[in-house]
């Protein structure tokens, strides 16, 4: 039984105290432990593209993909940095005179360019517009709500809890953390439709649960791994899954590792097992030198 739950997966509600059941207290505290902001920031982004979201059963990747808000238009990041420094709008490029150039950006940009500031790939460019582009969706999924049409309402309403949860991507501080809390020990089954409460879909939370096993792994698994493991062959397989996020090849990383000596049975039994995975793999991870 859950101790105590908010619905928003960042909140400060969700935090383990001395009065929560032992078990989920005691595994949240020592993820919280082994948990980096890298690691939850890929935890955030396999929650989006594999945990199926509503009773469609699509995972937010797919489900955003089919909302009149998944493609929108932007100026470049200048713009915006002028735009909160003045708070008028830029007309045209300062020094140029010329007018701004806008390009078109999706949801699926935003959420990769979220994965590349995890590994500190993305620029700050991208970073600001994916933050633009969060907040946009969010207000054009709002104003679908109003007056919709009676057979349309439910969709309406799951198409702004969608853009609401992508909006919660900006919340990259500290609080990032309780989203261990939520799903381990607070976990409410709804999601925040504009103060109406909808059911994930069954299989929300069991996902979610699976991606934090795989990119953090059990809190009593073995944490020992040797550098004479990461061989020519164990590097490469990683890097291959890693950058194509294609992990059916973590059973050969197995077989691998055992030829290079490896006898971390929690390691090999977490490639060899019938599971998901995604970047962030806590064997993977070890592999390429990712905390």
């Amino acid at each position: 039984m859950l101790y105590r739950m908010s619905r928003h997966r960042h909140s400060d509600e969700n935090r383990v105290t001395s009065a929560t059941p032992a078990k989920p207290r005691l595994t949240v505290e020592r993820l919280r432990r082994r948990a980096t902001f890298r690691k939850l920031i890929l935890l955030e982004c396999g929650i989006i593209r594999h945990a199926p979201f509503a009773d469609c059963g699509r995972p937010l990747w797919d489900l955003m993909a089919k909302q009149p808000w998944f493609e929108s238009t932007h100026p470049p990041a200048e713009w915006y940095r002028l735009y909160r420094a003045t708070r008028t709008v830029p007309e045209t490029v300062p020094g140029s005179g010329l007018p701004w150039t806008f390009s078109r950006v999706n949801g699926h940009h935003a959420v990769e360019w979220i994965e590349r500031h995890a590994d500190g790939t993305a620029t700050d460019d991208q970073l600001l517009i994916a933050e633009e582009y969060f907040h946009q969706a969010e207000y054009a999924a709002e104003a679908d709500r109003f007056s919709p049409p009676d057979d349309q309402r439910y969709e309406i309403e799951i198409r702004y809890g969608a853009a609401n949860w992508l909006l919660g991507m900006n919340k990259q501080g500290p609080k990032l953390w309780n989203l261990l809390d939520y799903y381990l020990a607070s976990f409410p089954g709804q999601f925040d439709s504009w103060g109406k409460w909808l059911p994930f879909h069954p299989q929300h939370h069991a996902v979610a649960i699976d991606l934090i096993d795989d990119i953090l792994g059990s809190p009593l698994r073995s944490a020992r791994f040797e550098p004479a493991w990461r061989t020519a062959d164990t590097v490469a397989i990683a890097s291959a899954m890693y950058e194509t996020r294609d992990f059916s090849a973590a059973p050969i990383l197995a077989d691998a590792l055992e030829d290079a000596g490896c006898d971390n049975a929690d390691a090999l039994a977490h490639c060899r097992a019938e599971r998901r995975h995604c970047r962030g793999c806590w064997v993977v991870d070890l592999l390429l030198g990712k905390s």
